[in-house]
């Protein structure tokens, strides 16, 4: 945390984000970075050239430039980040990287009304860059900075996609509102889910929403996607969860631990 300070009043908010978003690219392709990276590095099991891909909540791009490079240049990459401190850095390190199949949205998903007001909160003396979220959705919080950003239904986000194979979702606790701005892409394309929770009813409420559409929940563990049942009672362990719908189940049976 100390060192994280120093460095920001260092080198100011830009560049200090422009180093954290390199820093991850370089440390990643060592292939040494922590359990916290498992569902990046899982990426290459599951994602095939050609993909279709959403990486919605994109902050510095850690899923978007690993989704580009799996997908190639035969497929296609929807990334959306409505904060502009983020969003600007990872265009800058998109067009750095040349990843021309990346298409960077600045907006914000599953808001009430035609625009949202998003904001960054202090965390004890520290401006909390990873904890970006929607003001009217998280009152206990201290924002010390805050935009107000358009705010898009998924459906109509991802109308002109002829395919969506796979979409990571991580807005902080608003996955559910998210997806029931896309019904009818669920219903058309089905693709891999991949979606942090925090606590059981959120990930209940949000299984009972997709359910419908042919989804089953499972959790990374070891390499392999284990069945997850949902209402086990009791407090969940902070973590990202997979929900595969039946249309996606053949080709990633060898990944499924039965």
């Amino acid at each position: 945390m100390a060192i994280k300070k120093i460095l920001l009043n260092l080198l100011g908010e830009k560049k200090y984000l422009s180093f954290l978003a390199g820093s991850f690219q370089r440390l990643y392709r060592t292939g040494l970075l922590g359990a916290e990276y498992n569902d990046v590095y899982f990426l290459k099991h599951i994602i095939r050239p050609g993909d279709y891909c959403a990486d919605i909540g994109a902050h510095l791009g850690y899923f978007t430039l690993e989704l580009s490079r799996l997908v190639g240049d035969s497929g296609k990459v929807v990334a959306v980040e409505p904060m502009s401190a983020f969003h600007n850095t990872l265009q800058r390190l998109i067009r750095k990287k040349k990843a021309d199949n990346v298409t960077l949205y600045q907006v914000a998903l599953g808001g009430n009304g035609e625009y949202v007001e998003m904001g960054i909160p202090r965390v004890g003396d520290m401006k909390k860059f990873a904890h970006a979220r929607v003001k009217e959705a998280n009152p206990h919080l201290e924002f010390i900075e805050s935009e107000r950003v358009k705010n898009e239904p998924g459906d109509r986000l991802f109308s002109e996609l002829p395919r969506l194979d796979y979409i990571k979702c991580d807005v902080e606790g608003l996955e559910y509102q998210v997806f029931a701005t896309m019904p009818k892409t669920l219903e058309k394309h089905h693709p891999v889910l991949l979606c942090e929770f925090f606590d059981r009813e959120q990930r209940i409420r949000f299984f009972e929403l997709v359910r419908p559409f042919g989804y089953k929940a499972y959790a990374l563990e070891q390499g392999r996607l284990v069945p997850l049942d949902v209402y086990v009672e009791g407090p969940i362990v902070s973590q990202n969860n997979y929900f595969v719908a039946s249309q996606q189940e053949e080709r990633l049976r060898p990944l499924i631990k039965n």
